[in-house]
């Protein structure tokens, strides 16, 4: 019933983009210098960490409404999926049963006449009365287009999070740079010069 759905492909994306919704791509700072010699910076690396610090709390608020439309594609999905189950029952031409709750913790079964039509949602209290044919047909392009968005998502999801790591490493090297100056150490001959006496 649901094998249509292994061949639904996640939408192309357009030229030069990465992500579907707009996420700003992070580089890795590679040469610390040459990062904090940029005209915005003016080589005061407190500057360096507000700019990165923004991006990344920007980064965990655009995760948080990515998980958010995530979780509400896939309960849409999970009602389309039963929705068709239904139709599917409906269209065998039979008496159907079933459970209806009639009140908190009580259940009465029911059983239901054969159905030609039903009514489904099409919008935003919006609802239309189809035919069964027309039902599933109408419920395998919602849930196409439901499997689309998911993938669309999961994507993002995925990209957005290389980009936290970015973030992540490069907070590290501004800090590190920044208690460096501070204390006129260099982290990076201590850690060397630690690790040669490790077992």
């Amino acid at each position: 019933m649901f094998a249509f759905m292994d061949s639904i492909n996640r939408p192309p994306l357009e030229d030069n983009q990465k992500s579907y919704m707009p996420i700003r791509e992070t580089s890795l700072i590679t040469n610390i210098e040459s990062h904090l010699a940029l005209p915005e910076f003016a080589s005061d690396v407190n500057k360096a960490l507000e700019v990165e610090g923004f991006n990344y709390c920007k980064y965990n608020d655009q995760a948080n409404k990515l998980n958010e439309n995530l979780t509400s594609v896939l309960m849409r999905l999970a009602t389309a999926k039963d929705n068709l189950k239904l139709v599917a029952k409906f269209r065998e031409g039979k008496e159907y049963t079933s459970l209806v709750q009639i009140s908190l913790d009580l259940f009465k079964r029911v059983s239901l006449p054969t159905v030609n039509k039903v009514i489904l949602q099409v919008g935003t209290g919006l609802q239309m009365e189809f035919g069964l044919e027309e039902a599933e047909e109408f419920i395998r392009k919602e849930i196409t287009s439901l499997v689309k968005e998911q993938l669309k998502h999961e994507h993002d999801i995925d990209f957005l999070q290389d980009q936290v790591n970015a973030a992540e490493m490069n907070l590290f090297t501004l800090y590190n740079h920044g208690f460096e100056m501070e204390m006129g150490v260099n982290l990076a001959e201590c850690f060397s010069y630690t690790s040669s006496f490790s077992p």
